[in-house]
Order: C-alpha cells, then structure tokens, then sequence
C-alpha cells in the first residue's frame, strides 16, 4: 500500500520528466489504492451472477407471498360474504317479525282510537248540556 506522500513524491518526479498533459494522464492510470483492491472484470462478472441468483429468488418469493395473500384475501372475501348473507337473513327475518307484529297491534290501535273519541264526543255533548 502506497501512502500519499509516495504518490506525491512520483507526481513530483513525473512533473520533472514529462509534460504536464502525460504526467497526469499516468498518474490518473495508477489506482489511488494497492492493486488486490482493484475489481477485475471476473471479480464484477461474479457479482454480476450473484445478484442475478438474488433477483430470480426474490423474484420466486414474492410471487409465493403474492399467492398467499391472493388465498388469503379470498378466504376473507369468502367469509365476509357469508357473514353478509346471514345479517341480511337475520335483518330480513326481523322485519317480517316487526311487520307481523304491528299487523296484529293495528286493529287494537283503530278499536282504541275509536272508543277514545266516542268517549271524547261524549263528553262533550255532555258539556253542552250543562252549559
């Protein structure tokens, strides 16, 4: 591993033996670090393949979620459903249940009506014939 001060100290030497264009066209060419830090073409065809693998298994996993999730949701869609069916039988019964209820309660409320203003007129009439 070189140190700056190396560096500098070859840029120092370049600068004394060619011009300036081709000094820093060389000194551009020399990694800034040792040479084993350098990638290589294979070192990147190698990632290269790695994260193609990772892609294809992420690829695969997400499409078992998606399924999953997919099941899952039609499950729930499916009980939801059903739910719904037996709150709209249980509703529906429920009013057919009320509307019984107040057809029988009619005909008692007109015979209360009507016996409630018989009364009323009556005591009216009797009121005029007091007064």
């Amino acid at each position: 591993m070189h140190t700056d001060a190396q560096r500098r100290s070859l840029y120092d030497a370049l600068d004394q033996l060619l011009p300036p264009e081709a000094r820093d066209v060389l000194m551009e060419l020399l990694p800034p670090v040792g040479w084993s830090d350098v990638a290589r073409q294979a070192d990147l065809s190698g990632l290269r393949s790695e994260m193609a693998q990772l892609r294809a298994d992420l690829t695969g996993q997400m499409a078992e979620h998606r399924a999953y999730l997919t099941g899952q949701m039609a499950e729930h869609r499916a009980e939801t459903a059903g739910e719904l069916t037996l709150l709209r039988a249980d509703v529906t019964a429920e009013i057919s249940h009320l509307q019984s209820e107040l057809r029988a309660q009619f005909p008692k409320l007109v015979a209360t009506n009507v016996a409630s203003m018989t009364a009323l007129v009556g005591l009216v009439l009797a009121a005029l014939q007091l007064g």
